[in-house]
């Protein structure tokens, strides 16, 4: 173990170096946008841009954590962009950073730099979702560390994340603790604004609470509510971004789907409120006929509706300046792909 770790943080080691040192490859790419028009469609994310950049933030025993960026195609040494970062979903179990390419590459499209972040998945003995919200609070300070390099404004951070990663993102913007030792906490990771697709704010409900303890239960399918002690359902609560709602929090934008029936969008309609009861500001877009993770690409949502959901939170982003000008992203004029 010893000789893996010692590999693993050279290369991570190298990794940060030759990607800080070479030449910003997006700036020699051609834009993605056709001459003549304005508008860009997921069909093309998908297909035909330029892969994205990645950089090591973490090394941990057993792996290599990465954050995966775009920069504006013309990004100017020196100048400062909005910090676009996206947080995979997946039940913390599952899912990886690439879900979120495309949406990453768009909002460069959009005079940002997008990002997408890897974090360490739960498995029983193993990690569990305070790890992973330790690393997303790491990812932040990683990228605040090496603004200027990265060229984006360390006050303007934004986090988006669908389901998981709409509780991961909501809890940076509300939980303090669950810092890793080794990162540097004079570094904020409270982003500055979020916005969250049917996101998971509320652990303490059941079935939801189940997963809290998938590291140590080996099959959970098993634990009714009545089995959970005390000390079970407050550790639930310390994973709630709801439990600690205040004044002083990030702007927020939550969209929720009213046929979600993996999280109730109760809970989104109730974080919310207590959001703006504190003298946040909190709005909230309730979708009919939409259902749970809509703006994943193919999966539950149409191609429509998954740009939907990608507009709003650019318009969202754009009323609150850090953005500029209308969306660039259109539907595809045959349909990309089926839902499921």
């Amino acid at each position: 173990m010893k000789g893996l770790l010692g590999a693993l943080l050279i290369s991570g080691f190298v990794v940060v170096l030759c990607a800080f040192s070479t030449q910003n490859a997006s700036a020699i790419r051609p834009p993605l946008l056709v001459k003549g028009t304005d508008t860009v469609t997921l069909k093309t994310l998908l297909e035909e841009a330029p892969p994205m950049q990645e950089l090591v933030y973490k090394v941990t025993k057993d792996t290599l954590l990465k954050i995966y960026y775009s920069k504006p195609v013309n990004a100017k040494p020196g100048k400062k962009y909005p910090a676009i970062i996206w947080i995979h979903g997946g039940g913390w179990t599952s899912g990886t950073a690439s879900t979120f390419f495309p949406h990453a590459k768009y909002f460069a499209l959009r005079n940002a730099v997008g990002f997408s972040i890897e974090y360490r998945l739960v498995k029983y003995g193993g990690t569990g979702i305070a790890e992973c919200l330790e690393d997303c609070k790491s990812a932040i300070r990683f990228i605040r560390l090496h603004a200027k390099d990265l060229n984006i404004d360390p006050d303007k951070i934004i986090v988006l994340g669908d389901s998981a990663g709409g509780h991961l993102a909501a809890a940076l913007g509300t939980i303090d603790g669950f810092d890793d030792a080794k990162d540097n906490l004079n570094i904020s990771a409270k982003p500055n604004a979020m916005v969250l697709y049917n996101p998971c704010v509320d652990m303490t409900v059941y079935p939801l609470v189940k997963n809290i303890f998938s590291n140590t239960i080996q099959n959970t399918k098993s634990l009714d509510s009545a089995s959970i002690t005390p000390e079970q359902w407050q550790l639930a609560r310390s994973f709630s971004p709801t439990s600690y709602v205040k004044k002083g929090q990030p702007h927020c934008l939550i969209l929720h789907g009213l046929d979600d029936k993996v999280i109730p969008c109760e809970q989104s309609v109730r974080f919310t409120d207590a959001m703006n009861k504190a003298g946040n500001d909190c709005k909230i877009i309730l979708l009919p006929k939409t259902r749970h993770a809509f703006v994943v690409p193919k999966y539950t949502a149409t191609e429509a509706q998954v740009v939907a959901a990608i507009t709003e939170a650019d318009k969202y982003l754009t009323n609150l300046g850090y953005l500029k000008g209308e969306p660039t992203l259109k539907v595809s004029s045959v349909p990309s792909w089926q839902k499921k």
